[in-house]
């Protein structure tokens, strides 16, 4: 029974070492894969993050811190130097965020990517990438914080003033006169109500005037039908009347002149009325012409 006790034994304790073993080897191989470096510039604090803190991709590990230091011309930024595994689709559209891991306060490096860009990001010893570096969620909200808490600052401020006593006598005093406001209000919707039925039956009323003075034999129509007839006299008298008055007008006017010319005759040898006109003594290169010193017979 004894023996059976120890050979137990003995066979955990040789699993156990070729469990730890095959785990050694494996970290052992990984720390010999070569790491691609990269740099990270941070300007807000690093806290909790140390050489060896890890470094994921979408929450898988990919590398580790290598380095933390200083950058001597520019105060307050700290270059962060990573290593990453090359098989890490690390392309240009790719950040990192230093996030704390739970309440140990033990930071890692968070490597996002929204896959907006499929070229990879090439970095070497002697040419390192830059990887961006943004702000966590809990840097973003303390950022906001000191904001919100002073815009919290500021609305409760503003109620202490509204809610003073003054006020709240005057707030009370207004919602006991709210139900008569009310009624006043009701009974100016039943007013307005009135008022559009009553514009309603107008506006009915004009539409039935409407319709019986354009309607067939309406007023309308008899003053249309009345307008025709006298364009239609207008017309007639244009072509028929004002012909004969324009002769008549041409008659009386020959008839005037020669009244006129037999007056004058009168006037000049009133003895024509009973003998007749005088004969006219031919003019030269008229027949019986006899020249200018003879005498007329």
């Amino acid at each position: 029974m004894e023996n059976r006790s120890h050979a137990m034994l003995a066979g955990i304790f040789t699993l156990v070492f070729l469990i730890g073993a095959a785990v050694a080897a494996i970290w052992i191989s990984k720390k010999n894969v070569p790491l691609v470096p990269f740099e990270l510039v941070a300007s807000s604090p690093v806290t909790g993050l140390s050489v060896q803190s890890q470094v994921r991709y979408q929450g898988v590990p990919v590398g580790r811190v290598d380095s933390l230091r200083f950058i001597e011309d520019k105060p307050g930024q700290v270059r962060i130097m990573i290593g990453i595994d090359p098989n890490a689709p690390v392309t240009e559209a790719t950040w990192a965020e230093i996030v704390t891991a739970g309440v140990t306060g033990i930071s890692n490096i968070e490597l996002k990517d929204n896959g907006t860009s499929n070229v990879r990001l090439k970095s070497s010893a002697q040419k390192l990438a830059e990887i961006p570096i943004r702000p966590s969620f809990l840097e973003r909200l303390t950022s906001q914080g000191g904001g919100m808490i002073a815009s919290i600052e500021r609305v409760l401020a503003q109620v202490e003033k509204i809610t003073n006593d003054e006020n709240l006598a005057s707030i009370s005093l207004a919602l006991k006169k709210l139900p008569a406001v009310m009624d006043g209000l009701a009974s100016t919707t039943k007013r307005i109500d009135a008022a559009v039925g009553e514009v309603a039956t107008f506006t009915r009323s004009a539409q039935e005037t409407f319709r019986i003075l354009n309607g067939p034999n309406g007023p309308m129509q008899q003053v249309t039908l009345s307008l025709q007839g006298i364009q239609e006299a207008v017309a007639q008298l244009r072509t028929t009347t004002l012909p004969d008055v324009t002769m008549l007008s041409v008659s009386v006017t020959d008839a005037a002149r020669a009244f006129t010319l037999t007056s004058r005759q009168l006037g000049q040898s009133p003895q024509s009325l009973i003998f007749g006109p005088p004969r006219v003594v031919p003019g030269p290169g008229e027949t019986g012409f006899a020249g200018f010193g003879s005498q007329p017979r």
